[in-house]
């Protein structure tokens, strides 16, 4: 869910110092493409489909790259790869267009989705848990590098 990828990209921001802005856009945008394009559009049959792929992650990494350069790029794929790796729980069709998937059955609603994650306390509480030590991290980061100047 959302918390889960903002605590993934926070987490890249805080240890590998990723630049915190593409980090967390590239996190997001693989479900702000499929998930538009399937729940609100109703234009493909799931909500992990183009932009869930290593094709995807490659080329949108590359156009950031050519727009904003390699640090920028390297951040943006850190991001959008972490995003790939934390949907590995369920179906990811990493190699789609050049491998086939069935993506019948794949494609809950937001408001499905959401009830889900209300209905599973651990895993809610596991997404939070995940997310404030992503922010305490950060924070204590913060602090020490105040420290040092």
């Amino acid at each position: 869910m959302i918390l889960g990828h903002v605590a993934v990209s926070t987490l890249l921001h805080g240890y590998l110092k990723a630049d915190l802005a593409p980090v967390m856009a590239g996190g997001m945008f693989p479900d702000l493409v499929d998930k538009t394009l399937c729940q609100v559009l109703h234009l493909t049959p799931s909500g992990r489909m183009y932009a869930h792929t290593l094709l995807g992650l490659g080329l949108s990494t590359a156009v950031v790259g050519a727009v904003w350069g390699s640090r920028k790029a390297r951040s943006w794929g850190l991001g959008y790869g972490a995003h790939l790796v934390a949907d590995a729980g369920g179906p990811v069709p990493w190699l789609y267009p050049f491998r086939g998937y069935d993506f019948s059955g794949l494609s809950p609603t937001l408001g499905e989705i959401l009830r889900r994650a209300l209905a599973d306390p651990a895993d809610m509480g596991l997404e939070l848990s995940f997310l404030l030590w992503a922010l305490f991290a950060v924070s204590c980061r913060g602090v020490v590098q105040e420290k040092r100047r």
